[in-house]
């Protein structure tokens, strides 16, 4: 399976993700990335931290392959994002289903 690595980019600060993760497309790899930006998203909310401009996705040769901004992630059909403890354990759980395949 490819590797795909989830870096953070916050103004000039990047964050890499050495370890990267296996998964068993690209389509997969943009799902864990909206799941990693909305997880980051809660934390920082929870925290008072800064959170990230975005999650950028490289394939293990470095080159970039998905971007997902955390500010799109701020607007849903019903208006403001809204976090919550069950939303944050649904997308646990649904990376955990991705990694099986």
């Amino acid at each position: 399976m490819p590797v795909f690595h989830f870096n953070s980019l916050t103004g000039d600060m990047f964050l890499p993700d050495p370890e990267g993760e296996e998964l068993p497309s690209l389509a997969a790899a943009r799902e864990a990335a909206e799941i990693t930006a909305r997880e980051t998203l809660i934390e920082a909310i929870r925290t008072g931290d800064i959170a990230p401009d975005c999650i950028q996705v490289t394939d293990s040769e470095g080159h970039e392959v998905v971007t997902v901004l955390l500010k799109d992630l701020l607007h849903t059909g019903s208006g403001a994002f809204s976090p919550s403890v069950s939303l944050l354990d649904h997308h646990k759980s649904s990376r955990r289903a991705l990694k099986k395949g």
